[in-house]
């Protein structure tokens, strides 16, 4: 059999993870990519992601965390800088909530690498954190900080190594099925491939109209906040806190600022990042400041770094992996915010298994069969 010939279309979160695993299978693979790997530009901007077992929605996601988890490892021996930070980190949610029920499940399978924690708890050792009186806690002592721009740029040169190229600086703006083939035009060329994989984030409804009722491209903020003086970050780690009170956060890699980000419905719409207005006013910062004087008593309130990114969402917040309503050789991979970034070699690997028509795996088989509905 010949090898095939695959484009993927975006080298960032997920396509950077698909043409690695495309490359290790042989593959004579091609990424194109609008700037280059691990710009802050598209998902990856804010310089630390979470990387977490307990889960709060959907406890399918378990096994694709644990393969993520085992290629995360795998990648970290391609790369000299250190791709995560696994100290653990804190799941929060309120009492009685399906968020609740669904983490302690988590917890409850993760057995001694996890640790439920009572209001009295956090108090005593976390008390940086200021809960409402339903919140508990619970420590995944194997969760942490990703990295997302070495990452990103840790699978793409390890798939360059095994023979992929990647074409940066590179706008796609057509792709059309020609016989068994696809045509990829830039504003430079054309090429024919035999299969291509869009993963193009957030341009993805750009690029493939078609795809735009199922998709939602966001602009999101990550914002960086001090201590008050005489305050420091000793108490605070890594977080996510489960809705109604929704946020998450990550201390920077020195300790000196905490990074805070909100969810859904503090996220800008757009078209696209193209067009979109990345200025920042006073009232995108209303809610999360309101953040900050009720659950960090010792931070600044007013931030001292904001930085917008661009994210793209599915209405059940499961990815879209499957083919193009109309392209048969297209292969198309979005909507991965929430989840995306700490799954995003399983996801590569699951690409890679979909567009070589090999057998998916069984952990992704509920992403494969989702039926996704426009917003």
């Amino acid at each position: 059999m010949n090898t095939p010939r695959i484009a993927v279309i975006g080298t960032g979160t997920i396509g950077a993870q698909v043409l690695w695993q495309l490359a290790r299978r042989g593959v004579d693979a091609v990424g194109y990519e609008l700037y280059s790997p691990g710009h802050p530009r598209g998902a990856a901007g804010g310089e630390s992601r979470l990387f977490r077992y307990i889960e709060l929605e959907d406890m399918r996601y378990l096994p694709v965390v644990r393969r993520a988890d085992e290629l995360w490892n795998e990648l970290q021996e391609t790369a000299l800088p250190r791709l995560r930070s696994l100290d653990g980190a804190l799941t929060i949610v309120e009492e009685g909530t399906v968020a609740s029920t669904t983490a302690l499940e988590s917890a409850e399978l993760l057995g001694d690498r996890a640790e439920v924690l009572s209001q009295d708890d956090m108090r005593r050792q976390y008390p940086d954190f200021r809960l409402h009186e339903n919140e508990f806690g619970i420590l995944d002592r194997d969760a942490g900080t990703i990295y997302p721009d070495r990452a990103i740029q840790a699978a793409a040169n390890a798939a360059i190594e095994m023979g992929a190229s990647i074409r940066t600086e590179s706008r796609v703006t057509g792709i059309e099925q020609r016989g068994a083939q696809v045509r990829v035009t830039t504003g430079d060329s054309d090429e024919l491939f035999d299969k291509v994989v869009v993963a193009a984030g957030a341009w993805t409804s750009a690029l493939l109209p078609e795809m735009a009722p199922l998709l939602a491209p966001r602009r999101l903020l990550s914002t960086w906040f001090l201590p008050r003086p005489g305050s420091d970050l000793s108490g605070l780690v890594p977080y996510i806190r489960a809705a109604p009170n929704y946020s998450y956060g990550l201390p920077t890699a020195d300790g000196s600022a905490m990074k805070l980000g909100l969810g859904f419905a503090n996220h800008k719409v757009v078209e696209s990042p193209d067009s979109a207005d990345v200025r920042v006013v006073e009232s995108d910062l209303t809610a999360v400041r309101e953040l900050v004087r009720d659950f960090f008593p010792n931070l600044e309130s007013y931030p001292m770094r904001i930085n917008p990114y661009f994210e793209s969402y599915t209405q059940s917040r499961i990815e879209y992996v499957g083919k193009h309503p109309s392209t048969n050789n297209v292969l198309v991979m979005a909507g991965f915010s929430g989840k995306g970034f700490k799954t995003s070699p399983a996801i590569g690997e699951l690409g890679a298994q979909f567009v070589l028509e090999q057998e998916i795996s069984e952990e992704y088989s509920f992403i494969v069969g989702q039926d996704h509905q426009p917003f």
